[in-house]
């Protein structure tokens, strides 16, 4: 009975390992994170039953940009007195108070859109995530590409398949999307996409 009891533990605490958090911020990490990336904040309370609704599908956005060069999901506590002020500064009066902070405006704009997880991903992936610039090999070779090194190589393998090969991974790609996975494979999965559609309008352009 001890040992099941231990098993048990150790299995909780694995799973809310793998559940993943959004990181919490307090104003001196909060006003670092909103000046280096663009930032989703959600200002909440412990005890809010709204709060705890959203707070899964939260830490699942927020594991899925966990790491992002160019997008933070995090939450900033109201209850704690260390983050009073920064709460106030920010009109704060119901939680959870959903905010977006993009390329360096310290003022910030609410975020007024569903809940739901998939209308989260979507804004993200529209507002907030700054997204590789598909080009020539040289083009995406510049630091101003916003291309990682990982989307860098599969472009570089992709530009060797023929137009149809090209397709046939974009409608590979499309029917995996509404799968079930874990979050850092779709957003792999999104950027595989969103690299192969860009070749394909360079490669119309070039034709042009």
């Amino acid at each position: 009975m001890h040992a099941m009891k231990i098993q048990i533990t150790l299995l909780t605490g694995l799973l809310g390992f793998a559940a993943g958090k959004s990181p919490e911020l307090d104003p001196a990490s909060f006003d670092e994170a909103i000046h280096s990336k663009n930032v989703f904040v959600k200002f909440y309370a412990p005890w809010c039953g709204h709060c705890k609704s959203l707070a899964p599908d939260w830490d699942k956005l927020a594991d899925m940009y966990a790491s992002s060069p160019s997008v933070t999901i995090a939450s900033v506590d109201c209850t704690v007195d260390e983050n009073d002020e920064l709460c106030h500064q920010y009109g704060v009066q119901g939680y959870p108070t959903l905010k977006y902070f993009t390329d360096g405006n310290t003022m910030g704009e609410d975020y007024q859109g569903p809940r739901s997880l998939e209308a989260l991903e979507q804004f993200a992936s529209d507002t907030l995530n700054k997204k590789c610039i598909v080009g020539s090999e040289e083009e995406m070779a510049k630091d101003t590409s916003l291309c990682s090194d990982k989307e860098k190589d599969y472009a570089k393998k992709m530009r060797g398949k023929t137009v149809e090969e090209q397709k046939a991974q974009i409608e590979r790609l499309e029917k995996l999307k509404n799968g079930k996975m874990k979050p850092e494979l779709r957003t792999w999965l999104f950027q595989r996409l969103h690299i192969l559609k860009g070749l394909g309008n360079a490669e119309s352009k070039d034709e042009l």
